[in-house]
């Protein structure tokens, strides 16, 4: 692997661990504190941030792209689970099929990122 491979796998990673946190705290925090960063509407806030949590990590872990999409179904499955702990939230199982829709795309879009990356390094 060259310098900048690792170094981009590494800001892959760092994105993709900050995701885990920030979705972490948009979902389970009190509805009052819950960041709203698009006017699309709710379920494309779900799907992208899923989408930017997998596609990140995939690119951070070329190898483990069934394991992150398991973990990440999982994360979704145990988040929407925990809001029940919070009065003000409430998990849903539409809010969690988007998420995993989001969960696959960014998965599949880090396979072919993976593999266009790989085809140019074959190509020099």
């Amino acid at each position: 692997m060259n310098p900048l491979e690792t170094t981009l796998r590494r800001i892959a990673a760092v994105l993709g661990w900050s995701a885990v946190l920030a979705i972490a705290f948009a979902t389970l925090a009190p509805i009052g504190s819950r960041p709203h960063v698009s006017a699309t509407g709710p379920d494309v806030e779900r799907f992208l941030a899923f989408l930017l949590l997998s596609g990140t990590l995939s690119l951070a872990y070329p190898k483990r792209f069934g394991l992150i999409l398991v973990l990440t179904i999982g994360l979704v499955i145990g988040l929407e689970a925990a809001q029940s702990l919070e009065p003000t939230r409430h998990g849903r199982p539409h809010d969690a099929v988007i998420k995993i829709f989001g969960a696959v795309a960014g998965v599949a879009l880090g396979i072919l990122a993976d593999r266009f990356a790989r085809s140019l390094l074959r190509a020099r």
